[in-house]
Parts: structure tokens; sequence; C-alpha cells
């Protein structure tokens, strides 16, 4: 038998919705399977009516394997509120409800917080997170030596973030707020005035993971060793040229990330020091040449929308070769976004490397052409000296 046109249409909605039903109430069971498995748990001690509304405390557990992943502490603070209030919130911590995996404190304004042995002071952290999320102009942050008083031997993980601030004023920590945390492993800091205040010994040996954003002041940073430092993140670097010594002391450095910034000179030999770093991403800079050196054959170069126009072949080549002559390498350079000449300069690279040319990713010509499509042919006749 042969249904009618609007027959088919009828039954075809019917299943469609039987389907979507049944995949509704798969992602239903699926959603209360995760529920359950999280099983976040509200603390008793102190009692959430002590601490609300502004803070929240809980047990938290994995979602897949629900394990144990200890107490959090998460305190929204609002613009304008009493300082005394706040006060009254870390007077019931003690001894006997103070220790926690991870604290947040957040929101509109901490300029009525002062970091010290009252407030985060009081608190056994492993893991701290402070965000401002307005204009910090007229008042910076206030981190006194005591704020991690009762952390210094457990304290892993350090990050203060300004959020939209505009043209604010730098901060740092006061003096000896970083003293003996010698187990603190991860630093995440907005706009923080290094010079000012750079870090003690125990810190600069201990890090392994850094990260800046915002107007930093940095300048000093280049003459301290860090022996243990993987990763180096500096967003929105304010110079148009980097330390030659920057990268020096770092001799276990793996990945930098110098992107979203102004840089437009990387110096010759920038990264002679750094020979097992496997990740460079110097991307959205204003960079317009840059001397790769012989690097690790794994590492890879993100240097897409930058205004580099040239690969002159002393620049380039020996981390080429590096790649090509090293048995089962992955070494790359990602140029997507630059506004490449094409010309006699890259004649070393299509005529006589042209096996060098899968290293180069996303690497378009000005005019449009692929770096891999340019013509061999024709650069030997324009570029006879070359």
């Amino acid at each position: 038998m042969v249904l009618p046109d609007y027959l088919h249409v009828l039954l075809l909605v019917c299943l469609c919705s039987t389907t979507l039903a049944s995949n509704i109430q798969i992602q239903s069971n699926h959603n209360k399977a995760l529920d359950e498995k999280s099983r976040d748990v509200p603390c008793t001690n102190p009692s959430p009516e002590l601490i609300g509304p502004y803070c929240h405390c809980w047990h938290q557990f994995d979602y897949v394997t629900d394990e144990y992943l200890g107490r959090f502490l998460s305190c929204d603070i609002w613009m304008n509120e009493d300082p005394e209030l706040i006060h009254e919130i870390f007077l019931q911590f003690n001894e006997t409800n103070n220790k926690f995996h991870e604290v947040r404190i957040s929101k509109s304004s901490l300029t009525h917080i002062v970091f010290d042995e009252n407030t985060t002071g009081k608190l056994i952290m492993e893991i701290f997170n402070a965000y401002v999320y307005d204009d910090l102009h007229e008042t910076p942050l206030i981190f006194k030596e005591t704020a991690f008083e009762n952390s210094k031997s457990v304290l892993g993980s350090i990050s203060v973030g300004l959020g939209n601030y505009i043209s604010a004023n730098c901060w740092n920590f006061g003096p000896g707020t970083l003293d003996n945390l010698n187990n603190l492993t991860y630093l995440s800091l907005d706009c923080y005035d290094y010079d000012s205040e750079p870090f003690p010994p125990s810190v600069l040996f201990s890090l392994q993971d850094l990260s800046f954003n915002g107007e930093t002041k940095l300048s000093t940073l280049s003459y301290v060793t860090m022996p243990n430092l993987r990763s180096l993140i500096i967003l929105n670097y304010p110079g148009s040229t980097l330390p030659s010594s920057m990268l020096y002391n770092l001799p276990g450095l793996d990945f930098l990330s110098l992107h979203y910034s102004e840089v437009e000179t990387i110096p010759d030999n920038f990264f002679t020091h750094v020979t097992s770093c496997m990740s460079f991403y110097l991307d959205l800079n204003k960079i317009h040449t840059i001397d790769l050196g012989s690097l690790n054959p794994d590492a890879r170069f993100f240097l897409g929308y930058n205004q580099i126009n040239q690969l002159p072949e002393k620049n380039f080549r020996p981390f080429v070769e590096n790649v090509l002559y090293t048995p089962n390498a992955h070494g790359s350079i990602y140029l997507a976004g630059n506004p490449l000449e094409c010309s006699c300069d890259i004649k070393w690279l299509v005529v006589n490397l042209r096996d060098g040319l899968q290293i180069f990713q996303d690497a378009y010509c000005a005019d449009g052409r692929a770096l891999a499509n340019v013509d061999p042919v024709l650069l030997e006749i324009e570029c006879p000296d070359f």
C-alpha cells in the first residue's frame, strides 16, 4: 500500500519525536548520574547561615571517579559591603573548620578587603584565587605579610586576576607575603609590579608555572634564576623589545607564551638558552624579524598575525635543517596572517631545501599564493645571486 505524502510526513514527525524523547531521556539519565556522582555536599561547620549569603562552603567529589577532592570556599563580595561584615564572616573560621583545598574570592570589588591574619591568613589553603571585576585605579589590592600565614607549608597555587580593569595601578604583594611558600608551583598575576616587589628566592626555586597579564613591570625578572620553571606566560607585554636575557636563567622552560602584546623586535640569540623548550606562542604581536637558531627539532613556533615579511636564510635555515635531519622530528612554524613578500629571501627554501616547506604551516604570500606554491623556476631566474 502506498501512503499519501502527508502520512509520510506525519510518520516521520512521529519517529523524530520518539527519537528526540528517547535522547532527552538518555541525557536526563546521564545528567542525573553525573549529579549523583558529583555529590557536592554543603559544609556544616561553619553553618551556611553564618557565612552566607556572601560565602559558600562545600565538600566536592570528582564527577567521574567520585573521589573526594576536599573542602572548597567561594566568597562573592559585592561593592561597598561593610568591612566589618566581611570580618564577621571570617571570624567563623577556626582550627576546626579552616582547612580548604581551594579558596575563591571574587566579584565586583575587593577594595574593602585587606588580605591579612584576620581574613585569608586564618585559612589553610592549597589553592587561592582572587578576582576583581572593576577598575582599581583608585585603590590597589592589599596583601599584607600575614595574608597566607597559615598556608605557608601547603599553598601550591596563587591566582590574582583584575578582570576588566582600566589603566589600573599595578599592585604588588606586601613585603614578606610570599616568604617561605616553599611549595608554591603556580603563580598567575595581573598587573603586578615585580620591579617593586620581586619574589623571594624560595618561590623562584619552587615555581613551575608563572603567568603575568596587563601592564606588568618585569624589567628585573630577566636577571633571576628559576631552575624549575616549565611554563612562562606573559600576556599584553607593554614593551616593543624583549630583554635579551629574559630566558637566560630558565633552563627547564618547556612552554613560552608572549602573545597579545606589542613586541616588535626579538633580540638575536634570544632562544639560545632554552634549547629544550617545545612550544613558543608569539602570535598576535608586531614582530617583523626573528632568529630561531638551532632549537629543539620538535619545537613549535606560533608566529601568526605578526609583521614578518621575509624568511632570511640565516634566521630560519638552522632550525629547518635540524627538523629535517632529525629522525621523527615534528618541529613546525605557523605563519598565518603575515605579509610574506615571497621574493629572493625564500630562494634557499623553495629552490634548495624544498622538503623544508612542509615545516611552514598556514604560510601565504601577501598576494595570496601559498608559500608551497611559489615557482622555484621563477626564483632561479629572478634571483641569480642568491
